[in-house]
Formats: structure tokens, C-alpha cells, sequence
């Protein structure tokens, strides 16, 4: 007798509606996404970036000095002309490891993001943000050796000058400065990922039944739509 309506009802239980439907929640966050995409944009431009430190006023006849100096075979005239030292060489080396990593480490945390998968320990490792961590420590960690290796080629200046009373002083370049945005990216994504809400458990099940049973619905939408508002037969006995 009210079979009728009994699908209709059931129906719009199923499909609340355009404006009433359940979101489905996912691992997936554009809100994190967004800044690790940044973050692995930023670390390999400053890699590729030769101008990571500036000096001036020394015997130096270069100006830029960075990580591309010294990856592969290194340039003798750096020693020759007092540019660099064996230990700011070492410095530069390990700066351009630290990046490799970062560049790792973040590409990894944008595929987390991106992607949601359901495994338990790739998800608490996206939930938890450890990717993004890893990126920031290693963010913090090519500042502060780019400072360091600074400090050497200061001091390598002040001992070597072009002129007697030349101001000597070394500034950060470019590339410095896209490492301290990548690590400031990586926070922005930690933070999203660590101040969204998940589903629990019974949510997560609810959730993945709903879906289920919106695969497995026998009836077209506007079939459904019609017999939402379609009134019971009249009564006969």
C-alpha cells in the first residue's frame, strides 16, 4: 500500500538531496597540499640557484659563491683566490645534501597529502605531519650552515683584502632565502594537517557504508526525486 512512498522515503534517505548531501571525508587536504607543493618549488630552485652567498671587498674576484661551486669537481681558482677554504667547501657540500633530503622529504609530504592513502602507518605519517617536521628541521639546519660557512668566508676576506681598509662583508643571496620560505611553507602544512579534524573509526565505517550503498542504488535519481513527493494510494479495504 505505501510501497510507493516507502521508496521514496528510503530514497531520500540515501540521497538527502543537492544541498544535503553528506561531504565524503578523505585523507586528502588541498589545505596542506598547496604549501608542500611550495616547499618542494622553493627547495629545488635555491639547489639550482648558484647565489647563495654575496661577498664584498676581498681578493675574492667572484661575487656569488654557492652549492653549484662545489658539487661535482671543484673549481681550483675558489682556493687559489681566496674565495673559499677546505671547510667552507665541506659547508657547501652538506648544504647541498640537506636540500637533497628536504627536496625528499617534502616531495614526499606533497604525495601524502595529494593522494590520502588508507594505509595505517603512511596515514598517521601524513596525519601526524612527520614529512613536513623532517623538512622544517632540515629547512633550519641548511640556515644555520649557510651562517656558518658565511662566518669562514668573512673571516677568509678580512685576512685577505683587496685594499688596505676595504669594508669586507658577505651577505645571503637568493637561495638563502628560498630555503627560509620552503621551511616557512613546511609549517604552514604541518599546521594544517595537525589542526584538521578526522573521522573516527565509527565515522570512517558510516562513511565507507554510505558509499556502498550509493554504488549499489537500483533506482535513477529522478526516479527517486518523483516518488519523494509522490503522495501513498488511497486507502481500500
Amino acid at each position: 500500500m505505501y510501497g510507493h512512498a516507502g521508496a521514496g522515503l528510503a530514497g531520500s534517505r540515501r540521497r538527502p538531496g543537492a544541498g544535503g548531501a553528506l561531504p565524503k571525508q578523505t585523507e586528502r587536504s588541498l589545505a596542506s597540499a598547496v604549501p608542500g607543493a611550495l616547499s618542494v618549488t622553493a627547495l629545488c630552485t635555491a639547489l639550482a640557484e648558484p647565489a647563495w652567498l654575496r661577498a664584498h671587498g676581498g681578493m675574492c674576484p667572484r661575487q656569488e659563491l654557492g652549492v653549484a661551486d662545489v658539487l661535482g669537481r671543484l673549481d681550483s681558482a675558489l682556493l687559489e683566490d681566496y674565495c673559499m677554504n677546505p671547510q667552507t667547501v665541506l659547508l657547501l657540500r652538506v648544504i647541498g645534501a640537506f636540500c637533497f633530503l628536504g627536496i625528499l622529504c617534502s616531495l614526499s609530504a606533497f604525495l601524502l597529502d595529494v593522494f590520502g592513502p588508507k594505509h595505517p602507518a603512511l596515514k598517521i605519517t601524513r596525519r601526524y605531519a612527520f614529512a613536513h617536521i623532517l623538512t622544517v628541521l632540515q629547512c633550519a639546519t641548511v640556515i644555520g650552515f649557510c651562517y656558518w660557512a658565511s662566518e669562514l668566508i668573512l673571516a677568509l676576506q678580512q685576512q685577505h683584502k683587496k685594499y688596505h681598509g676595504s669594508r669586507v662583508y658577505v651577505t645571503f643571496a637568493v637561495s638563502f632565502y628560498l630555503v627560509a620560505g620552503a621551511g616557512g611553507a613546511s609549517i604552514l602544512a604541518t599546521a594544517a594537517n595537525l589542526l584538521r579534524h578526522y573521522p573516527t573509526e565509527e565515522e570512517e565505517q558510516a562513511l565507507e557504508l554510505l558509499s556502498e550503498m550509493e554504488e549499489n542504488e537500483p533506482y535513477p535519481v529522478e526516479y527517486e526525486i518523483v516518488n519523494q513527493f509522490q503522495p501513498p494510494p488511497a486507502y481500500t479495504p
